[in-house]
C-alpha cells in the first residue's frame, strides 16, 4: 500500500519531520532578537540608575517591549517558532520586569507594595512553570491575558523611570507609570489565576493535560 500524500507531493511522514526541525532550530531571528532584548536591560538600567539617564532608559526600555511582539510576529509569519523561543519569550519577560521592578523598588521609584505584588507574580509563574516541565514535561502556553498584562507592564515601568526625570514637564509621568503598572498587575493576576484553574488544579488532582502548543 502506498503512502498518502499531501496536495503538494509531500508525504504525512516528511511533514511530521519537517515540523519537529523547524521547531527544533536555535539560530532563529526571533530567537535573536530575543537574545538582543536581555542583552539591552543592562544597559538601560546602567543609563538609568548609573548615569541618570532616564529619557535614554526609558527608550531602551520602550525598545525592549516592542521587540517583545516583533520576535512573536517575526515567529509565526515567517515560519521561525522554536521549541527555544516558546521557552525563552516568556522568560525574557519575567527576567525584564523582575530586573527592572526591583531596580525601581531600590531606587524608590515605584511603592514597595507595588514592586512586592510585580516579584510574587513573577516568581510564582516561575516555580509554577518549572515544576510543570519538571513532573510532567509541560510548558506553560503563553495566553492573551499574560501578553497584555506584560506590554501594560513594560510599558508602565519605563514610564515611571521617565516620570523620575529632573524635567518638571515629565513629572505626571509618574502618575501614568502607576496606573498602567495597577492595570498590567490585575491583568497578568487573571492569567495566573486561569494557570492555576486549568492547568495546576487539574495536575494536582492527577488529570491528564492537553498537549502543549
Amino acid at each position: 500500500m502506498t503512502e498518502s500524500t499531501e496536495p503538494n507531493g509531500v508525504s504525512p511522514k516528511d511533514m511530521d519531520q519537517y515540523r519537529f526541525d523547524s521547531n527544533s532550530r536555535v539560530l532563529t531571528v526571533p530567537n535573536l532578537i530575543t537574545v538582543a532584548r536581555l542583552c539591552l536591560l543592562p544597559v538601560a538600567i546602567y543609563e538609568a540608575v548609573g548615569r541618570g539617564q532616564f529619557v535614554l532608559a526609558t527608550a531602551i526600555l520602550v525598545f525592549i517591549g516592542l521587540t517583545d511582539f516583533l520576535d512573536g510576529y517575526v515567529a509565526r509569519h515567517f515560519n521561525q517558532v522554536s521549541e527555544l523561543g516558546k521557552i525563552i519569550d516568556p522568560s525574557a519577560d519575567r527576567i525584564v520586569i523582575i530586573a527592572v521592578g526591583i531596580t525601581a523598588i531600590i531606587q524608590g521609584w515605584i511603592p514597595l507594595w507595588l514592586g512586592i505584588v510585580i516579584m510574587v507574580r513573577e516568581v510564582f509563574i516561575s516555580l509554577l512553570s518549572s515544576y510543570l516541565y519538571k513532573t510532567r514535561s509541560y510548558r506553560l502556553d503563553v495566553i492573551w491575558l499574560g501578553k497584555a498584562g506584560t506590554f501594560a507592564l513594560l510599558c508602565a515601568l519605563p514610564t515611571l523611570v521617565a516620570g523620575e526625570s529632573k524635567s518638571p514637564n515629565l513629572s505626571f509621568l509618574h502618575l501614568i507609570g502607576l496606573g498602567l503598572a495597577i492595570i498590567g498587575i490585575v491583568t497578568l493576576y487573571l492569567a495566573a489565576f486561569n494557570y492555576v484553574t486549568k492547568v495546576l488544579i487539574p495536575v494536582l488532582k492527577g488529570n491528564v493535560l492537553p498537549p502543549s502548543r
